[in-house]
Protein backbone atom coordinates (compact mmCIF):
# COMPACT_ATOMS: atom_id res chain seq x y z
CA UNK A 1 0.00 0.00 0.00
CA UNK A 2 1.31 3.39 -0.93
CA UNK A 3 2.40 5.73 1.83
CA UNK A 4 -0.08 8.39 0.66
CA UNK A 5 -2.97 5.91 0.89
CA UNK A 6 -1.92 4.90 4.40
CA UNK A 7 -1.87 8.54 5.46
CA UNK A 8 -5.33 9.12 3.99
CA UNK A 9 -6.69 6.04 5.81
CA UNK A 10 -5.05 7.09 9.08
CA UNK A 11 -6.44 10.61 8.80
CA UNK A 12 -9.87 9.22 7.91
CA UNK A 13 -9.82 6.86 10.89
CA UNK A 14 -8.79 9.73 13.15
CA UNK A 15 -11.61 11.93 11.89
CA UNK A 16 -14.06 9.04 12.31
CA UNK A 17 -12.98 8.55 15.92
CA UNK A 18 -13.29 12.27 16.60
CA UNK A 19 -16.79 12.32 15.12
CA UNK A 20 -17.76 9.27 17.19
CA UNK A 21 -16.31 10.81 20.35
CA UNK A 22 -18.12 14.08 19.64
CA UNK A 23 -21.32 12.18 18.98
CA UNK A 24 -21.01 10.28 22.25
CA UNK A 25 -20.39 13.51 24.14
CA UNK A 26 -23.39 15.10 22.45
CA UNK A 27 -25.58 12.08 23.26
CA UNK A 28 -24.38 12.20 26.86
CA UNK A 29 -25.18 15.90 27.04
CA UNK A 30 -28.57 15.42 25.42
CA UNK A 31 -29.36 12.54 27.79
CA UNK A 32 -28.31 14.50 30.88
CA UNK A 33 -30.17 17.58 29.69
CA UNK A 34 -33.51 15.89 29.12
CA UNK A 35 -33.15 13.71 26.06
CA UNK A 36 -34.89 14.46 22.81
CA UNK A 37 -36.64 17.46 24.33
CA UNK A 38 -33.29 19.22 24.70
CA UNK A 39 -32.42 18.54 21.06
CA UNK A 40 -35.85 19.77 19.96
CA UNK A 41 -35.50 22.98 21.96
CA UNK A 42 -32.06 23.76 20.53
CA UNK A 43 -33.59 23.71 17.03
CA UNK A 44 -36.92 25.42 17.72
CA UNK A 45 -37.52 28.90 19.06
CA UNK A 46 -40.52 29.78 21.16
CA UNK A 47 -42.99 32.47 20.12
CA UNK A 48 -41.18 34.88 22.42
CA UNK A 49 -43.33 37.85 23.36
CA UNK A 50 -46.88 36.60 22.88
CA UNK A 51 -49.31 39.29 23.99
CA UNK A 52 -50.07 42.30 26.16
CA UNK A 53 -53.50 42.54 27.77
CA UNK A 54 -54.68 45.72 29.51
CA UNK A 55 -57.69 45.86 31.82
CA UNK A 56 -58.09 49.54 32.86
CA UNK A 57 -61.26 48.81 34.83
CA UNK A 58 -59.12 46.86 37.33
CA UNK A 59 -57.56 50.13 38.53
CA UNK A 60 -60.80 50.92 40.37
CA UNK A 61 -60.32 50.72 44.13
CA UNK A 62 -56.52 50.90 44.03
CA UNK A 63 -56.61 53.93 46.33
CA UNK A 64 -58.80 52.19 48.91
CA UNK A 65 -58.31 49.76 51.76
CA UNK A 66 -57.37 46.16 51.08
CA UNK A 67 -60.23 43.79 50.33
CA UNK A 68 -61.02 40.92 48.01
CA UNK A 69 -63.31 40.92 45.02
CA UNK A 70 -65.50 38.04 43.92
CA UNK A 71 -62.64 36.86 41.69
CA UNK A 72 -59.84 37.23 44.25
CA UNK A 73 -61.56 35.84 47.33
CA UNK A 74 -59.28 33.18 48.89
CA UNK A 75 -62.20 30.75 48.71
CA UNK A 76 -61.90 30.73 44.90
CA UNK A 77 -58.59 28.85 45.26
CA UNK A 78 -59.99 26.78 48.14
CA UNK A 79 -57.58 28.36 50.59
CA UNK A 80 -57.46 26.84 54.06
CA UNK A 81 -55.30 28.79 56.50
CA UNK A 82 -53.39 27.49 59.49
CA UNK A 83 -51.90 29.51 62.33
CA UNK A 84 -49.57 28.57 65.18
CA UNK A 85 -49.30 31.00 68.09
CA UNK A 86 -49.22 31.36 71.86
CA UNK A 87 -52.47 31.90 73.74
CA UNK A 88 -52.80 31.85 77.53
CA UNK A 89 -49.40 30.20 77.83
CA UNK A 90 -50.28 27.40 75.41
CA UNK A 91 -49.23 26.77 71.79
CA UNK A 92 -52.33 26.87 69.63
CA UNK A 93 -52.49 25.45 66.09
CA UNK A 94 -55.77 26.34 64.42
CA UNK A 95 -57.19 26.01 60.92
CA UNK A 96 -59.52 28.49 59.32
CA UNK A 97 -60.28 31.99 60.55
CA UNK A 98 -59.07 32.86 64.04
CA UNK A 99 -59.56 35.74 66.45
CA UNK A 100 -55.82 36.44 66.48
CA UNK A 101 -54.81 40.11 66.63
CA UNK A 102 -51.18 41.19 66.97
CA UNK A 103 -50.53 42.91 70.32
CA UNK A 104 -48.30 45.55 68.72
CA UNK A 105 -49.66 46.44 65.28
CA UNK A 106 -47.18 46.77 62.42
CA UNK A 107 -47.52 49.37 59.68
CA UNK A 108 -44.85 49.87 57.03
CA UNK A 109 -44.41 53.42 55.77
CA UNK A 110 -41.44 55.73 55.18
CA UNK A 111 -38.30 54.70 57.05
CA UNK A 112 -39.92 51.40 58.01
CA UNK A 113 -39.79 50.52 54.29
CA UNK A 114 -36.58 52.29 53.28
CA UNK A 115 -34.56 51.86 56.47
CA UNK A 116 -32.24 54.45 58.01
CA UNK A 117 -28.91 52.93 56.96
CA UNK A 118 -26.71 54.30 54.19
CA UNK A 119 -26.61 51.52 51.63
CA UNK A 120 -28.39 48.34 50.52
CA UNK A 121 -29.57 46.53 53.67
CA UNK A 122 -31.84 43.91 52.05
CA UNK A 123 -32.65 42.38 48.66
CA UNK A 124 -33.28 45.23 46.19
CA UNK A 125 -32.50 47.86 48.79
CA UNK A 126 -35.84 48.30 50.55
CA UNK A 127 -38.99 46.43 51.53
CA UNK A 128 -40.86 47.55 48.42
CA UNK A 129 -38.04 45.73 46.50
CA UNK A 130 -37.79 48.87 44.37
CA UNK A 131 -34.30 50.29 45.14
CA UNK A 132 -31.86 48.40 42.91
CA UNK A 133 -28.98 50.78 43.71
CA UNK A 134 -27.79 53.33 46.24
CA UNK A 135 -26.40 56.82 45.77
CA UNK A 136 -25.45 58.87 42.73
CA UNK A 137 -22.67 57.96 40.29
CA UNK A 138 -20.33 60.24 38.35
CA UNK A 139 -20.09 58.87 34.79
CA UNK A 140 -18.26 60.48 31.86
CA UNK A 141 -16.97 57.70 29.57
CA UNK A 142 -20.01 55.37 29.77
CA UNK A 143 -17.92 52.24 29.91
CA UNK A 144 -16.64 49.65 32.38
CA UNK A 145 -13.17 50.21 33.77
CA UNK A 146 -10.75 47.49 32.69
CA UNK A 147 -9.38 47.43 36.23
CA UNK A 148 -11.60 45.51 38.64
CA UNK A 149 -10.96 43.73 41.90
CA UNK A 150 -11.51 40.03 42.54
CA UNK A 151 -11.87 38.12 45.79
CA UNK A 152 -11.65 34.31 45.91
CA UNK A 153 -14.48 32.40 47.66
CA UNK A 154 -15.11 28.63 47.59
CA UNK A 155 -17.59 25.77 47.27
CA UNK A 156 -19.55 23.33 49.39
CA UNK A 157 -20.47 19.70 48.69
CA UNK A 158 -24.19 19.19 48.08
CA UNK A 159 -26.13 16.93 50.44
CA UNK A 160 -26.35 14.39 47.58
CA UNK A 161 -22.55 14.12 47.69
CA UNK A 162 -22.39 14.23 43.87
CA UNK A 163 -21.61 17.85 43.04
CA UNK A 164 -20.90 21.23 44.59
CA UNK A 165 -22.61 24.49 45.35
CA UNK A 166 -19.99 27.04 44.30
CA UNK A 167 -19.50 30.76 44.64
CA UNK A 168 -22.68 32.80 44.57
CA UNK A 169 -25.91 31.95 42.78
CA UNK A 170 -29.51 33.12 42.52
CA UNK A 171 -30.55 35.49 44.09
CA UNK A 172 -27.22 36.13 45.82
CA UNK A 173 -27.15 39.91 46.11
CA UNK A 174 -24.51 41.34 48.47
CA UNK A 175 -25.37 43.95 51.09
CA UNK A 176 -23.35 47.17 50.93
CA UNK A 177 -23.27 49.46 53.96
CA UNK A 178 -21.48 52.68 54.93
CA UNK A 179 -21.52 52.20 58.70
CA UNK A 180 -21.86 55.22 61.00
CA UNK A 181 -18.51 56.07 62.61
CA UNK A 182 -19.64 55.11 66.12
CA UNK A 183 -20.89 51.70 64.94
CA UNK A 184 -17.74 51.08 62.90
CA UNK A 185 -15.54 51.57 65.97
CA UNK A 186 -17.54 48.99 67.98
CA UNK A 187 -17.38 46.19 65.40
CA UNK A 188 -14.64 43.58 64.96
CA UNK A 189 -13.29 45.26 61.84
CA UNK A 190 -9.57 45.16 61.16
CA UNK A 191 -7.81 48.23 62.64
CA UNK A 192 -6.98 49.71 59.24
CA UNK A 193 -10.65 49.57 58.25
CA UNK A 194 -11.75 51.24 61.47
CA UNK A 195 -9.28 54.01 60.73
CA UNK A 196 -10.29 54.41 57.08
CA UNK A 197 -12.40 57.41 56.12
CA UNK A 198 -15.43 56.82 53.91
CA UNK A 199 -15.16 53.06 54.51
CA UNK A 200 -17.98 51.07 52.88
CA UNK A 201 -18.42 47.36 53.66
CA UNK A 202 -19.65 44.55 51.42
CA UNK A 203 -21.40 41.74 53.31
CA UNK A 204 -21.78 38.64 51.15
CA UNK A 205 -23.15 35.28 52.26
CA UNK A 206 -22.48 32.57 49.70
CA UNK A 207 -22.76 28.97 48.65
CA UNK A 208 -19.38 28.18 50.18
CA UNK A 209 -20.90 28.32 53.67
CA UNK A 210 -19.28 31.63 54.67
CA UNK A 211 -20.29 35.22 55.23
CA UNK A 212 -17.54 37.32 53.66
CA UNK A 213 -16.76 40.92 54.62
CA UNK A 214 -14.93 43.11 52.10
CA UNK A 215 -13.90 46.69 51.50
CA UNK A 216 -15.99 48.05 48.62
CA UNK A 217 -13.07 50.07 47.28
CA UNK A 218 -10.58 47.26 46.65
CA UNK A 219 -12.15 43.92 47.68
CA UNK A 220 -9.75 43.38 50.57
CA UNK A 221 -11.05 41.62 53.67
CA UNK A 222 -12.49 44.00 56.24
CA UNK A 223 -12.84 41.44 59.05
CA UNK A 224 -12.71 37.68 59.55
CA UNK A 225 -15.31 35.73 57.58
CA UNK A 226 -17.99 33.87 59.54
CA UNK A 227 -18.04 30.15 58.79
CA UNK A 228 -21.49 28.57 59.11
CA UNK A 229 -21.09 25.56 56.83
CA UNK A 230 -24.51 25.83 55.17
CA UNK A 231 -25.37 26.93 51.64
CA UNK A 232 -26.66 30.49 51.23
CA UNK A 233 -28.26 31.17 47.85
CA UNK A 234 -30.57 34.03 48.77
CA UNK A 235 -29.88 37.51 50.10
CA UNK A 236 -29.43 38.35 53.77
CA UNK A 237 -31.01 41.34 55.54
CA UNK A 238 -29.67 43.77 58.10
CA UNK A 239 -31.79 45.40 60.78
CA UNK A 240 -33.21 48.45 58.96
CA UNK A 241 -32.58 50.76 61.92
CA UNK A 242 -28.81 50.37 61.58
CA UNK A 243 -28.39 47.96 64.49
CA UNK A 244 -25.57 45.58 63.37
CA UNK A 245 -27.84 42.52 63.31
CA UNK A 246 -27.78 40.16 60.31
CA UNK A 247 -30.54 37.66 59.39
CA UNK A 248 -29.98 35.05 56.69
CA UNK A 249 -31.40 31.68 55.67
CA UNK A 250 -29.70 28.58 54.25
CA UNK A 251 -30.94 27.23 50.95
CA UNK A 252 -30.23 23.51 51.06
CA UNK A 253 -29.54 20.68 53.49
CA UNK A 254 -26.02 19.57 54.32
CA UNK A 255 -24.51 16.28 55.39
CA UNK A 256 -23.20 16.42 58.95
CA UNK A 257 -19.93 15.01 60.25
CA UNK A 258 -21.67 11.74 61.19
CA UNK A 259 -23.53 11.44 57.87
CA UNK A 260 -26.71 12.94 59.25
CA UNK A 261 -28.96 15.31 57.32
CA UNK A 262 -28.61 18.88 58.57
CA UNK A 263 -31.79 20.80 57.78
CA UNK A 264 -31.66 24.33 56.37
CA UNK A 265 -32.64 27.04 58.85
CA UNK A 266 -32.55 30.75 59.57
CA UNK A 267 -29.62 32.30 61.44
CA UNK A 268 -29.33 35.60 63.27
CA UNK A 269 -25.82 36.98 63.87
CA UNK A 270 -24.34 39.92 65.71
CA UNK A 271 -22.03 41.94 63.49
CA UNK A 272 -20.37 43.45 66.53
CA UNK A 273 -18.33 40.29 67.12
CA UNK A 274 -19.71 37.65 64.72
CA UNK A 275 -21.62 35.75 67.40
CA UNK A 276 -24.60 33.59 66.46
CA UNK A 277 -27.57 34.83 68.50
CA UNK A 278 -30.43 32.59 67.35
CA UNK A 279 -31.60 30.05 64.80
CA UNK A 280 -35.00 28.63 63.83
CA UNK A 281 -36.96 26.88 61.07
CA UNK A 282 -35.19 23.49 60.92
CA UNK A 283 -37.34 20.39 60.34
CA UNK A 284 -40.55 22.19 61.27
CA UNK A 285 -43.39 19.73 61.84
CA UNK A 286 -45.91 22.41 60.89
CA UNK A 287 -44.43 22.79 57.41
CA UNK A 288 -46.69 21.35 54.69
CA UNK A 289 -43.69 20.75 52.44
CA UNK A 290 -40.77 18.50 53.33
CA UNK A 291 -38.15 20.64 51.59
CA UNK A 292 -36.93 23.34 53.96
CA UNK A 293 -35.03 26.28 52.48
CA UNK A 294 -34.89 30.01 53.05
CA UNK A 295 -33.96 31.91 49.88
CA UNK A 296 -36.24 34.82 50.71
CA UNK A 297 -34.74 38.03 52.10
CA UNK A 298 -36.57 38.75 55.38
CA UNK A 299 -38.41 41.84 56.56
CA UNK A 300 -38.00 43.50 59.97
CA UNK A 301 -40.40 46.11 61.35
CA UNK A 302 -38.05 48.45 63.21
CA UNK A 303 -40.83 50.12 65.21
CA UNK A 304 -41.97 46.89 66.89
CA UNK A 305 -38.77 44.90 66.28
CA UNK A 306 -40.78 42.17 64.56
CA UNK A 307 -39.26 39.74 62.03
CA UNK A 308 -41.15 38.28 59.05
CA UNK A 309 -39.47 35.42 57.18
CA UNK A 310 -41.17 33.41 54.36
CA UNK A 311 -39.87 29.86 53.93
CA UNK A 312 -39.77 27.51 50.98
CA UNK A 313 -41.27 24.94 53.33
CA UNK A 314 -44.53 26.88 53.09
CA UNK A 315 -44.37 28.61 56.48
CA UNK A 316 -44.22 32.35 57.11
CA UNK A 317 -42.40 32.82 60.42
CA UNK A 318 -42.99 35.93 62.51
CA UNK A 319 -41.60 36.85 65.93
CA UNK A 320 -40.65 39.78 68.11
CA UNK A 321 -36.87 39.93 68.36
CA UNK A 322 -36.71 42.04 71.54
CA UNK A 323 -33.37 43.43 70.44
CA UNK A 324 -31.24 45.06 73.10
CA UNK A 325 -28.42 47.23 71.75
CA UNK A 326 -26.17 49.62 73.64
CA UNK A 327 -24.65 51.92 71.02
CA UNK A 328 -21.99 53.10 73.47
CA UNK A 329 -20.59 49.68 74.38
CA UNK A 330 -21.73 47.47 71.50
CA UNK A 331 -23.60 45.06 73.77
CA UNK A 332 -26.11 43.34 71.50
CA UNK A 333 -28.60 40.57 72.29
CA UNK A 334 -32.03 39.32 71.24
CA UNK A 335 -34.72 37.36 73.09
CA UNK A 336 -37.29 36.25 70.47
CA UNK A 337 -40.85 35.61 71.63
CA UNK A 338 -44.45 36.06 70.46
CA UNK A 339 -43.80 33.71 67.56
CA UNK A 340 -46.73 33.50 65.17
CA UNK A 341 -46.37 31.18 62.18
CA UNK A 342 -48.67 30.99 59.15
CA UNK A 343 -49.30 28.51 56.36
CA UNK A 344 -52.17 27.41 54.14
CA UNK A 345 -53.32 24.85 51.60
CA UNK A 346 -54.90 25.61 48.23
CA UNK A 347 -56.67 23.81 45.39
CA UNK A 348 -53.33 22.76 43.88
CA UNK A 349 -51.65 21.98 47.21
CA UNK A 350 -49.68 18.80 46.66
CA UNK A 351 -46.05 18.16 47.48
CA UNK A 352 -45.35 17.05 43.90
CA UNK A 353 -46.77 20.23 42.36
CA UNK A 354 -44.84 22.48 44.75
CA UNK A 355 -47.77 24.74 45.50
CA UNK A 356 -46.31 25.49 48.89
CA UNK A 357 -43.09 27.32 49.36
CA UNK A 358 -42.03 30.96 49.10
CA UNK A 359 -38.66 31.65 47.43
CA UNK A 360 -39.29 35.28 46.51
CA UNK A 361 -38.68 38.16 48.91
CA UNK A 362 -41.95 39.62 50.17
CA UNK A 363 -42.91 43.28 49.77
CA UNK A 364 -44.78 45.14 52.51
CA UNK A 365 -46.99 48.21 52.71
CA UNK A 366 -49.03 49.41 55.67
CA UNK A 367 -50.09 46.33 57.57
CA UNK A 368 -49.91 44.02 54.54
CA UNK A 369 -47.37 41.57 53.16
CA UNK A 370 -47.35 40.59 49.46
CA UNK A 371 -45.75 37.30 48.40
CA UNK A 372 -46.15 34.45 45.91
CA UNK A 373 -45.56 30.70 46.07
CA UNK A 374 -44.17 27.91 43.90
CA UNK A 375 -47.59 26.90 42.62
CA UNK A 376 -48.88 30.19 41.29
CA UNK A 377 -50.78 31.67 44.23
CA UNK A 378 -49.93 35.32 44.84
CA UNK A 379 -51.59 36.82 47.88
CA UNK A 380 -51.95 39.71 50.30
CA UNK A 381 -51.69 38.85 54.00
CA UNK A 382 -52.92 41.09 56.81
CA UNK A 383 -49.94 40.97 59.20
CA UNK A 384 -51.96 42.14 62.20
CA UNK A 385 -54.60 39.41 61.97
CA UNK A 386 -52.41 36.92 60.09
CA UNK A 387 -55.18 36.20 57.61
CA UNK A 388 -55.25 36.22 53.82
CA UNK A 389 -57.08 39.22 52.35
CA UNK A 390 -57.01 38.30 48.68
CA UNK A 391 -55.39 35.70 46.41
CA UNK A 392 -54.67 35.91 42.68
CA UNK A 393 -53.95 32.84 40.56
CA UNK A 394 -50.90 33.76 38.42
CA UNK A 395 -50.41 30.09 37.46
CA UNK A 396 -46.64 29.81 37.56
CA UNK A 397 -43.77 29.54 40.00
CA UNK A 398 -43.23 32.98 41.60
CA UNK A 399 -39.45 33.25 41.95
CA UNK A 400 -39.15 36.91 41.00
CA UNK A 401 -39.78 39.13 44.01
CA UNK A 402 -42.86 41.38 43.89
CA UNK A 403 -42.35 45.13 43.53
CA UNK A 404 -44.73 47.42 45.39
CA UNK A 405 -45.44 50.80 43.80
CA UNK A 406 -47.33 53.89 44.95
CA UNK A 407 -48.60 55.63 41.81
CA UNK A 408 -50.85 58.51 40.86
CA UNK A 409 -53.95 56.36 40.56
CA UNK A 410 -53.31 54.06 43.52
CA UNK A 411 -51.11 51.28 44.89
CA UNK A 412 -49.97 48.40 42.72
CA UNK A 413 -47.72 45.37 42.84
CA UNK A 414 -45.72 43.89 39.95
CA UNK A 415 -45.42 40.09 39.83
CA UNK A 416 -43.67 37.72 37.41
CA UNK A 417 -43.64 33.93 36.95
CA UNK A 418 -41.32 31.08 36.02
CA UNK A 419 -42.07 27.84 34.19
CA UNK A 420 -42.64 24.57 36.07
CA UNK A 421 -43.26 21.03 34.87
CA UNK A 422 -46.97 21.68 35.41
CA UNK A 423 -46.97 24.66 33.02
CA UNK A 424 -45.07 23.28 30.00
CA UNK A 425 -46.15 21.31 26.96
CA UNK A 426 -44.66 18.09 25.59
CA UNK A 427 -41.73 19.99 24.13
CA UNK A 428 -40.91 21.68 27.46
CA UNK A 429 -42.17 25.04 26.29
CA UNK A 430 -44.74 27.11 28.10
CA UNK A 431 -46.02 30.56 28.95
CA UNK A 432 -44.98 32.89 31.75
CA UNK A 433 -46.19 36.40 32.45
CA UNK A 434 -45.48 39.73 34.07
CA UNK A 435 -48.50 41.11 35.89
CA UNK A 436 -49.49 44.46 37.28
CA UNK A 437 -51.95 43.87 40.11
CA UNK A 438 -54.20 46.23 42.03
CA UNK A 439 -52.57 46.06 45.49
CA UNK A 440 -55.87 46.74 47.24
CA UNK A 441 -57.85 43.84 45.76
CA UNK A 442 -55.52 41.71 43.59
CA UNK A 443 -57.22 42.50 40.28
CA UNK A 444 -55.11 42.17 37.09
CA UNK A 445 -54.45 45.60 35.54
CA UNK A 446 -52.25 44.23 32.78
CA UNK A 447 -50.59 40.99 31.82
CA UNK A 448 -47.66 40.54 29.43
CA UNK A 449 -47.14 36.95 28.27
CA UNK A 450 -44.00 35.24 26.93
CA UNK A 451 -43.35 31.69 25.71
CA UNK A 452 -40.09 30.20 27.06
CA UNK A 453 -38.07 26.96 27.21
CA UNK A 454 -37.69 24.80 30.32
CA UNK A 455 -35.20 21.96 29.76
CA UNK A 456 -31.78 20.68 30.86
CA UNK A 457 -32.47 21.53 34.50
CA UNK A 458 -32.45 25.29 33.91
CA UNK A 459 -35.76 27.07 34.36
CA UNK A 460 -37.13 29.50 31.82
CA UNK A 461 -39.20 32.59 32.45
CA UNK A 462 -38.69 35.42 34.90
CA UNK A 463 -36.42 34.62 37.84
CA UNK A 464 -35.03 38.14 37.93
CA UNK A 465 -36.74 40.89 39.90
CA UNK A 466 -37.58 43.96 37.86
CA UNK A 467 -36.40 47.55 38.04
CA UNK A 468 -39.07 50.14 38.80
CA UNK A 469 -37.95 53.32 37.07
CA UNK A 470 -37.33 56.65 38.73
CA UNK A 471 -36.06 59.98 37.44
CA UNK A 472 -35.40 59.83 33.69
CA UNK A 473 -37.05 56.40 33.48
CA UNK A 474 -40.10 57.09 35.65
CA UNK A 475 -43.09 55.28 34.20
CA UNK A 476 -41.00 52.30 33.04
CA UNK A 477 -40.52 48.89 34.59
CA UNK A 478 -37.72 46.68 33.26
CA UNK A 479 -37.39 42.87 33.48
CA UNK A 480 -35.17 40.18 32.02
CA UNK A 481 -36.91 37.08 30.64
CA UNK A 482 -34.80 33.93 30.40
CA UNK A 483 -34.67 31.19 27.75
CA UNK A 484 -36.77 33.13 25.30
CA UNK A 485 -37.13 32.93 22.33
CA UNK A 486 -34.02 30.73 21.91
CA UNK A 487 -32.98 28.11 24.44
CA UNK A 488 -29.90 30.06 25.44
CA UNK A 489 -31.14 33.60 24.86
CA UNK A 490 -33.39 36.02 26.68
CA UNK A 491 -35.14 39.35 26.57
CA UNK A 492 -34.42 42.57 28.39
CA UNK A 493 -37.66 44.50 28.17
CA UNK A 494 -38.87 47.88 29.35
CA UNK A 495 -42.62 48.37 29.72
CA UNK A 496 -44.93 51.27 30.33
CA UNK A 497 -46.09 50.91 33.94
CA UNK A 498 -49.59 52.16 33.11
CA UNK A 499 -50.47 49.88 30.17
CA UNK A 500 -47.74 47.21 29.96
CA UNK A 501 -46.92 48.21 26.38
CA UNK A 502 -43.30 47.74 25.31
CA UNK A 503 -41.08 50.84 25.55
CA UNK A 504 -37.99 49.05 24.27
CA UNK A 505 -36.79 45.45 23.94
CA UNK A 506 -33.33 43.93 23.57
CA UNK A 507 -32.71 40.26 22.78
CA UNK A 508 -29.78 39.00 24.86
CA UNK A 509 -27.52 36.34 23.37
CA UNK A 510 -27.34 34.72 26.82
CA UNK A 511 -30.31 34.60 29.20
CA UNK A 512 -30.26 36.15 32.67
CA UNK A 513 -31.44 34.98 36.08
CA UNK A 514 -29.62 37.93 37.59
CA UNK A 515 -31.85 40.92 38.29
CA UNK A 516 -31.08 44.08 36.31
CA UNK A 517 -29.83 47.03 38.36
CA UNK A 518 -29.89 50.76 37.79
CA UNK A 519 -27.13 53.33 38.19
CA UNK A 520 -28.42 56.86 38.74
CA UNK A 521 -26.09 59.75 37.96
CA UNK A 522 -25.66 63.34 39.10
CA UNK A 523 -26.43 64.52 35.56
CA UNK A 524 -29.79 62.74 35.48
CA UNK A 525 -28.82 59.96 33.07
CA UNK A 526 -29.86 56.49 34.20
CA UNK A 527 -27.83 53.40 33.28
CA UNK A 528 -28.93 49.77 33.44
CA UNK A 529 -26.58 46.92 34.35
CA UNK A 530 -27.48 43.37 33.31
CA UNK A 531 -25.39 40.33 34.26
CA UNK A 532 -25.90 37.39 31.88
CA UNK A 533 -25.53 33.65 32.34
CA UNK A 534 -22.45 33.48 30.09
CA UNK A 535 -20.52 35.88 32.34
CA UNK A 536 -21.11 39.00 30.26
CA UNK A 537 -22.02 42.22 32.07
CA UNK A 538 -23.88 44.73 29.89
CA UNK A 539 -24.24 48.49 30.29
CA UNK A 540 -27.31 50.14 28.75
CA UNK A 541 -28.87 53.56 28.62
CA UNK A 542 -31.98 52.69 30.64
CA UNK A 543 -34.21 55.25 28.91
CA UNK A 544 -33.89 53.81 25.39
CA UNK A 545 -32.21 50.40 25.79
CA UNK A 546 -29.12 51.45 23.82
CA UNK A 547 -26.13 49.19 24.56
CA UNK A 548 -23.13 51.27 25.61
CA UNK A 549 -20.54 48.72 26.76
CA UNK A 550 -19.94 45.14 27.86
CA UNK A 551 -17.33 43.18 29.74
CA UNK A 552 -16.79 39.40 29.70
CA UNK A 553 -15.92 37.81 33.04
CA UNK A 554 -15.53 34.23 31.70
CA UNK A 555 -17.81 32.60 34.26
CA UNK A 556 -21.45 31.86 35.00
CA UNK A 557 -23.42 34.71 36.53
CA UNK A 558 -26.68 34.03 38.37
CA UNK A 559 -26.40 36.39 41.34
CA UNK A 560 -27.88 39.87 41.46
CA UNK A 561 -25.37 42.74 41.64
CA UNK A 562 -25.38 45.50 44.23
CA UNK A 563 -24.75 49.01 42.90
CA UNK A 564 -23.30 51.62 45.26
CA UNK A 565 -22.63 54.90 43.44
CA UNK A 566 -20.13 53.96 40.64
CA UNK A 567 -19.29 50.46 41.91
CA UNK A 568 -20.98 47.17 41.02
CA UNK A 569 -20.38 44.09 43.18
CA UNK A 570 -21.47 40.61 42.08
CA UNK A 571 -20.55 37.02 42.92
CA UNK A 572 -19.84 34.35 40.31
CA UNK A 573 -20.36 30.59 40.16
CA UNK A 574 -16.60 30.06 39.64
CA UNK A 575 -15.90 31.19 43.21
CA UNK A 576 -15.15 34.88 42.83
CA UNK A 577 -16.61 38.14 44.07
CA UNK A 578 -15.94 40.93 41.59
CA UNK A 579 -16.02 44.70 42.00
CA UNK A 580 -16.54 46.65 38.75
CA UNK A 581 -16.71 50.38 38.24
CA UNK A 582 -18.31 52.46 35.49
CA UNK A 583 -16.19 55.34 34.24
Amino acid sequence: MKKRTKVIIAVGCGLFLLVCAGGLLMLKKISAAGGIRYLYNTKHDTRGLVSTEYFPEAITGATGTVHHTEQTAPAVLEITEKLRYEKDGETVVSEGKTDFVREEPVSFYGDLVDGTVKGLFTFRGNYHRSAASYGMASVSKERFSENYWTYKTGKLLKSSGKSYWSGNGWTGQPLVIAWPEETKQLMNLYPEKKAKENFVEVIYSGMDGYIHFLDLEDGSESRDAIHIGMVFKGTASLHPSGIPLLVLGSGDAQTGIYGENVSPRVYIYSLIDGTKLYEFGANDAMAPRGFHAYDSSPVIDAATDTLFYPGENGVLYTMKLNTSYDSSTGALSIAPDHEVDYTYSAARSTESEFTWGMENSAAVYGGCLYVGDNGGVFYCLDLNTMSMVWAQDVYGDVNSSPIFSEEEDGCFVYVATTLTEATVDGHSMGEVAIFKLNAANGGIVWKKTFECHNVDGVEGGILATGVLGQGAIAGQIIYSVSRCPKLSSGYLISMNTKTGETVWLQELSAYAWSSPATMYTKTGVVYLIQCCSDGTVLLFNAANGYLLDSIKLDTTLEATPAVFENTIVVGTRDERIIGLTVE
